[in-house]
């Protein structure tokens, strides 16, 4: 049974429910800001306006997978102004900076994370292959939750996927021959069933 986020209907959400999403889902928020920055003080920086967002956000949510989903698009949209403009974190109230700041919005599994080989790999790829292989293989989303997430379609989520995936076995394959990565690495990234296979299918990018 989805766990039901507690929810509050006032101006600002409620402590609890604050202290919720940032436990359960600060990582996933982190991750992705990585993923797309290649930077953790961006990451950082994107993940406290991404839960002061959350703070003042009148959404209502259904479950977790809702505020999820919904911290994940609120995460890429944050990513997109960071590469559109010479993107700042603006300057905050004192009451919205004191509900999220003193709380920990590092994942100290992260840094396990950006030292696997695979994650090398990833950061080589063009942004927006990246981003779907992230979502898809890491966060462990569908081809249409992608899509969403993404704001494209399903069939250019699916090319992305696709055509990441190629690029990735590519890259493991460079890094094993250079002795950076596993040969277990490589096979993963390679397998030949690959579901976001866009063969056959009208495809758009």
């Amino acid at each position: 049974m989805k766990q039901k986020p507690p929810h509050t209907v006032e101006a600002l959400q409620s402590e609890a429910f604050m202290e919720h999403a940032i436990k359960h889902h600060r990582g996933a928020v982190l991750r992705l800001a990585l993923a797309r920055t290649h930077s953790a003080t961006d990451a950082q920086d994107i993940a406290q306006d991404v839960f002061i967002k959350l703070l003042r956000s009148a959404t209502r949510f259904h479950d977790d997978d809702h505020l999820r989903a919904w911290l994940l698009r609120a995460t890429h949209d944050s990513c997109i102004d960071l590469h559109r403009q010479a993107w700042r974190r603006r300057v905050e109230t004192h009451e919205d900076m004191a509900a999220v700041a003193d709380r920990e919005t590092w994942d100290p599994a992260i840094e396990e994370v950006v030292n696997h080989p695979v994650w090398t790999a990833m950061e080589r790829l063009p942004d927006k292959l990246r981003c779907a292989l992230h979502l898809h293989y890491v966060e462990g989303y569908g081809i249409a939750e992608v899509a969403d997430i993404l704001g494209c379609t399903e069939a250019a989520a699916r090319t992305r996927l696709h055509r990441g995936r190629k690029k990735l076995a590519a890259e493991l394959a460079r890094l094993e021959a250079a002795g950076s990565a596993p040969a277990s690495a490589h096979s993963t990234a390679a397998d030949s069933n690959d579901p976001t296979d866009p063969a056959m299918q009208q495809t758009a990018y």
